[in-house]
């Protein structure tokens, strides 16, 4: 039994150095773990300033080509080239004369009073368009 009980005694003191460098190990993992993690939030810092700083470069582009678009397109500008290429604008020396129109607009709306067409001829028409789907009989007899 001394021997069962030596034994165990040199565990026991052993365990506690193993349970010691355990401890130690699990301190200087978590150490490990910790550094890595800051070294990646200090990277991902710098990249998000890097990518701020490139979209106020690109912002800024666009605004230069926004205002070159705009400055291209200017009537001034254009006229300015088409008077470098040779275009000339010419004055116009006249106007295409319209013909008038014989629209009465004060006339009243519905039949027209010219309508010389007899009674019993519109209404033989106004049939025959219901009956047979035709449309303006009285305007092809005229």
């Amino acid at each position: 039994m001394q021997v069962a009980s030596a034994t165990a005694a040199e565990r026991l003191h052993l365990s506690s150095f193993g349970h010691a460098y355990l401890g130690l190990g699990a301190v200087l993992i978590v150490v490990l773990f910790y550094l890595g993690i800051a070294a990646q939030i200090t990277q991902s810092s710098y990249d998000i300033a890097r990518l701020q700083d490139q979209q106020r470069q690109l912002l800024a582009e666009q605004d230069q080509l926004r205002y070159q678009e705009v400055t291209l397109h200017a009537p001034a500008q254009v006229q300015q080239q088409a008077a470098q290429s040779g275009m000339q604008r010419v004055v116009p020396s006249g106007y295409v004369s319209g013909q008038p129109v014989a629209i009465d607009l004060t006339a009243p709306v519905g039949a027209t009073a010219g309508d010389s067409t007899p009674l019993w001829a519109r209404a033989v028409a106004a049939v025959i368009n219901t009956v047979g789907g035709t449309r303006d009989v009285l305007a092809a007899t005229r």
